[in-house]
């Protein structure tokens, strides 16, 4: 049953995408409401990543680093072939969640969206 097996991979889908949406959704709010900033040798504000957070060694940031390169290609191939449709899944998963968010919610999403972009914006110039 090639149909079925996809309905429950699609609802598998929707399920880890509505999980993600959630977890950023109270990422957005802790990081707004209790977000630490550190200065860069520039003078710029920014948050810590997720490695200073876990406050690795030099071994295992070094280790760390040679996994991220060495699967680097994958994950671009990944990301050109499906990023698009997951993209358009990921949208359309954010607007019926707005739905139910309060204005409040709604302005705290908005700005963590917003620096996310910035961030990134910011990463891919340099």
């Amino acid at each position: 049953m090639v149909t079925a097996k996809r309905a429950r991979m699609m609802g598998v889908l929707v399920l880890a995408i509505m999980f993600s949406v959630g977890a950023l959704t109270g990422a957005a709010t802790m990081r707004v409401t209790t977000a630490e900033e550190t200065r860069t040798q520039q003078g710029e504000t920014r948050r810590p990543d997720l490695f200073e957070t876990l406050e690795l060694t030099g071994e295992q940031r070094t280790q760390v680093d040679a996994i991220m390169e060495r699967r680097r290609d994958e994950v671009d191939a990944f990301w050109k072939e499906h990023g698009p449709e997951l993209r358009a899944i990921m949208d359309s998963v954010r607007a019926e969640i707005r739905t139910v968010l309060t204005p409040e919610q709604q302005a705290l999403e908005e700005a963590f969206r917003a620096d996310r972009r910035k961030h990134y914006q910011d990463h891919n110039r340099r």
